[in-house]
């Protein structure tokens, strides 16, 4: 084999093994910015730094998914046709509403220090924000 064609296979060989590092090192595409929530500003806050704070950045969000919980169980309400189908939505969400504050109570202790406190109002949050979601679904297709 000549010189040339001896450089020929190695260059070849070289660029064919630094190509998946050249592929690994090539920048990505950039993710779209998250979004930042009111509550996540408020707890960016120096207020939201405290647990009174958390509370009451937390507590906000709660009246704000509480007002698209309410929003979603009326449209959701509207969508049904029978009395029956209307009293059956009626009871699951008062049950509903009786699981939430239980489970979410059950969070807190007096032995358990402030966070608790943090963590029961974030437990409310929580379903709260799952349950307008399921809402929103709640026969939507029909």
């Amino acid at each position: 084999m000549t010189r040339a064609a001896v450089l020929s296979v190695l260059t070849l060989a070289l660029m064919t093994a630094a190509a998946p590092a050249a592929v690994a090192q090539a920048p990505k595409a950039a993710k779209p910015a998250k979004a930042v929530s009111a509550l996540d500003r408020c707890l960016a806050t120096p207020e939201g730094m405290s647990t009174y704070g958390m509370i009451d950045c937390i507590g906000k969000e709660v009246g704000v998914q509480d007002a698209r919980l309410n929003r979603a169980y009326q449209a959701a309400l509207m969508r049904l046709e029978r009395p029956r189908q209307k009293a059956a939505l009626q009871k699951a969400q008062r049950a509903w509403i009786a699981f939430r504050d239980a489970d979410c109570a059950a969070y807190v202790d007096e032995d358990w220090g402030s966070m608790a406190r943090v963590e029961s109002n974030q437990c409310v949050l929580d379903h709260t924000r799952q349950r307008a979601d399921e809402l929103e679904r709640y026969r939507a297709g029909y």
